[in-house]
């Protein structure tokens, strides 16, 4: 039974072994290295003598999802428009990551692969350009790139490049029913009364304080009302009034949003102290109609104390 077992774990351990295969080597350090580097400072910085020294003659690149292999002039006059119209332009390593090097040896190439981030932002738009770039470079024998592989923020990019159209995206509307709503909630807040409040949302309504709260800290229905519940026994609300006037914005291919600017007067019931509050709506409905999201924006620093 011994030697069977033996038998066994000899044969599995001839089996795995047998399933691999070396076929190259990974360096952390490579001449190679340094040419990348070289590349990326000649890109971002439009010089076009080195990086054109450093293209094989039968040079080929492709972006992401893109089929077709672009050319050294398209590489070029990228790196030309760029280098002019992207302010603190730069690639360069990201956090901990370094390059790794791959030398094939059955298929005699050699990858630099790169995992860097893209930054800078567009002098004529203000579109911040800053994203992480993973790009692998392909080199022939006499250490020239041939090919080059680059993945990178395609959506970003294509905001970047939409960032110089004038675009309609929606329609504004000065009167609407769905601000009646909001001016609903406002004139109940006025009466303090909080059962008619909460009868204004939906109960899947998300809240965002965007002075006192996290990143995606969102509050529930519930917690939301036991906030302003407490608020309503803290101080006294003297009158709200509007600002302007709100904006129901109809997004296209999106929800609703109803913007809105109001100036409250409120009153500390215990010192008696009176002050004005300003505060800033946005408010999210659904198909229906109904508020899913309200995002709000005051100082408490303006509270009386």
């Amino acid at each position: 039974m011994k030697n069977y077992f033996l038998l066994t774990l000899l044969f599995i351990t001839t089996t795995l072994s047998a399933q691999k295969k070396k076929n190259g080597t990974i360096y952390i350090e490579h001449p190679l290295i340094e040419t990348v580097e070289k590349f990326n400072t000649a890109f971002t910085t439009g010089n076009i003598e080195d990086l054109s020294s450093m293209l094989s003659e039968d040079f080929q690149w492709y972006t992401t999802n893109a089929r077709t292999p672009r050319t050294p002039n398209q590489l070029i006059n990228r790196s030309t428009y760029l280098s002019e119209n992207v302010i603190n332009f730069s690639i360069k390593h990201w956090g901990g990551s370094y390059p790794d090097v791959l030398e094939y040896e059955q298929d005699d190439l050699i990858d630099v692969k790169t995992y860097e981030r893209l930054t800078g932002y567009d002098k004529n738009t203000g579109v911040i350009l800053t994203m992480p770039r993973y790009a692998t470079f392909r080199f022939d024998k006499k250490g020239k790139i041939r090919r080059l592989w680059v993945n990178d923020d395609q959506l970003l990019w294509q905001k970047a490049y939409d960032a110089y159209d004038t675009r309609k995206n929606g329609v504004v509307y000065k009167d609407h029913p769905n601000i009646s709503k909001v001016r609903l909630i406002l004139a109940a807040m006025q009466d303090m009364d909080i059962e008619k409040v909460r009868s204004l949302y939906s109960e899947n309504t998300r809240f965002y304080d965007v002075m006192n709260s996290g990143e995606f800290e969102f509050k529930t229905l519930d917690e939301e009302m036991e906030s302003i519940k407490a608020a309503f026994d803290a101080y006294e609300i003297v009158y709200i009034q509007e600002i302007g006037y709100p904006d129901a914005i109809e997004y296209e291919g999106t929800q609703m949003t109803i913007i809105s600017w109001w100036k409250m007067r409120i009153k500390n019931r215990k010192s008696g102290n009176v002050s004005t509050l300003m505060q800033h709506l946005q408010h999210t409905l659904n198909d229906d109609g109904e508020i899913m999201r309200e995002d709000y924006y005051f100082n408490p620093a303006q509270l009386p104390k």
